[in-house]
């Protein structure tokens, strides 16, 4: 090992020991405040309402309620806010005990989000970096989706040779969170990838004529109707609005509202639409395809929290790890903004700079074959 390398090993060292402290730091202020897996009870009773009280589903007070004997006083709504296309995909979830299930939950989505990862990077190197990115701890601590979520739309860029089986679990991550892969069919469109996009369509449909079967059309429209009473119990409570990481909830955050609020957001959203043709458009790497679709996908979409930059440290532990890259510097820097302690919105700019680095872009744009 040469002296520059050394060199650079002893500065991840330290973003590492960095990370681990604010690792401690939060883990310790999580278990003050709330108890494990908070964010996957409300997941893990909407599902078992589903079976028993399916008109209850997007009742907050009534799913709420059904939450009180693990969360006592807890003075926070705890409501279930995901489609109606997540019951068919996680409903064996709810004939478990929570405590079974959230472990087996986030046992199997974790495996699943750093499979993916390894195959992204092919280092040890890089897991262990991504083991301790903050955001990634807190996906674990709450119980988030984040990881099946991440797990299922690599894996989909990593099989995209093969459209069908890649389609289908870009479907199905879709079904659970869309707003965060609402650029997806941008980027298949950009590369021609017809028969990925039509798998993907098919599973999502799918999914959501089984959800059909659990609670009828009726469900789709409350949950329409309870999108934005949840934006409402987003902004009415401070502590949730310094954790979302999207421009429209970080610019309400600010005071920002009216012409500026959405001028603001609509160049944001465009911002992210330019990182998406960037990246599909040219000889990306794996790595720089997703960064651009999360990143898009998080400056589109209206709420996010602080947990879902997780979705981002595959690619960039990817290319922290190789400290032989000439470019390697990016790669550090890049992994320093998922630390969760500086503006997020900064941070995902930066990140996707780093990461992208257009600058760097040689040869003309790649027609990809159609599939």
């Amino acid at each position: 090992m040469d002296s520059k390398t050394r060199l650079r090993a002893a500065a991840l060292f330290v973003v590492v020991v960095i990370f681990l402290r604010i690792d401690y730091t939060l883990t310790t202020e999580l278990i003050r405040v709330q108890p494990l897996g908070l964010d996957f009870l409300p997941i893990w009773t909407g599902l078992r309402l589903a079976l028993e009280r399916p008109a209850d589903l997007y009742d907050f007070a009534a799913v709420t309620d059904a939450q009180h004997w693990m969360l006592k006083a807890y003075p926070k709504i705890r409501p279930f806010v995901y489609p109606p296309s997540v019951a068919p995909i996680l409903m064996p979830f709810a004939f478990l005990g929570f405590w079974p299930a959230y472990l087996l939950f986030t046992t199997l989505s974790g495996v699943l989000f750093l499979s993916a990862a390894w195959r992204i990077s092919g280092r040890w190197l890089a897991i262990a970096l991504l083991l301790t990115t903050p955001p990634v701890l807190l996906a674990a601590f709450t119980g988030q989706v984040t990881f099946l979520v991440g797990g299922l739309a690599l894996w989909a860029l990593i099989l995209k040779d093969r459209p069908i089986a890649a389609g289908a679990l870009l479907g199905i991550a879709a079904a659970l969170k869309p707003q965060l892969l609402v650029l997806f069919p941008l980027a298949l469109v950009l590369e021609r990838r017809w028969r990925m996009l039509g798998s993907a369509l098919t599973a999502g449909s799918l999914l959501c004529a089984a959800s059909l079967l659990l609670v009828g059309v009726s469900g789709w429209l409350e949950w329409f109707a309870a999108l934005p009473r949840f934006g409402q119990l987003i902004l009415q409570d401070p502590g949730l609005l310094r954790n979302v990481v999207t421009p429209r909830g970080m610019l309400i955050g600010l005071g920002v509202s009216g012409p500026a609020l959405l001028a603001g957001q609509a160049a944001c959203a465009l911002a992210g639409v330019g990182f998406v043709i960037w990246a599909f458009t040219r000889k990306a790497s794996t790595a720089q395809q997703i960064v651009a679709l999360v990143a898009g996908g998080l400056l589109i979409s209206p709420y996010a929290m602080n947990y879902e930059f997780a979705l981002l440290a595959p690619a960039v532990t990817a290319k922290a790890a190789h400290i032989e890259d000439d470019d390697w510097l990016y790669g550090l820097l890049a992994l320093m903004m998922l630390s969760l302690t500086l503006p997020r919105l900064g941070a995902i700019f930066v990140l996707v700079l780093f990461v992208l680095q257009p600058w760097r872009a040689t040869g003309d744009p790649v027609a990809k074959p159609a599939t």
